[in-house]
């Protein structure tokens, strides 16, 4: 079983073992998908969540977007008995305005509407937390614009963890065989 690693930002960028286990960072657009039925992914959401508890692999969930899912629900209505809560720290403050930076550098190749207010409090951070913790191996999100942030990322600094994004079925972002049909 793979452990649970912290990789200091002022340390050598070390990659991320491969593992068959693999640990997913969820953030707010999976979880609102999750939470409501009459959402397109909602089957998805829950298919995610069926694949990865019945298979060993680690679910996280950031305090960024509990506090995100909070604005509109109550957070005892998600299935947290299934995430591991990972608070914003020091060295996901450091990798998040590295990130920023970047970003902020690449802006024109970027949507009109995104901003510095837009860029920092959410997307980076959480990407952050995704590339501090050593576990994380994929990013799990139903938002798209997020996914534009993250291919300039990596382009430019390289994230240690692999964007998916809802849509994609868990079968192909995972390289397993769907044998329920």
């Amino acid at each position: 079983m793979q452990t649970l690693g912290w990789k200091s930002c002022g340390e050598a960028r070390m990659p991320k073992l491969s593992a068959a286990v693999h640990a997913v960072l969820c953030d707010t657009s999976y979880l609102i998908r999750w939470a409501k039925p009459n959402e397109p992914l909602h089957p998805a959401s829950h298919a995610y969540l069926k694949f990865l508890v019945e298979g060993g692999h680690t679910l996280y969930v950031s305090t960024i977007a509990l506090a995100e899912y909070a604005v509109r629900d109550t957070i005892a209505n998600l299935p947290l008995r299934y995430f591991r809560v990972v608070p914003f720290n020091i060295d996901h403050a450091q990798r998040a305005g590295e990130f920023a930076r970047a970003v902020f550098d690449a802006r024109e190749s970027l949507p009109q509407q995104f901003d510095q207010r837009a860029i920092i409090p959410n997307d980076t951070k959480m990407f952050a937390q995704a590339d501090v913790i050593l576990a994380i191996t994929h990013y799990l999100t139903a938002d798209r614009e997020c996914e534009k942030v993250y291919r300039l990322l990596k382009a430019k600094l390289n994230p240690s963890f692999q964007f998916v994004h809802l849509s994609t079925p868990w079968h192909q972002a995972f390289g397993q065989l769907n044998l329920t049909h």
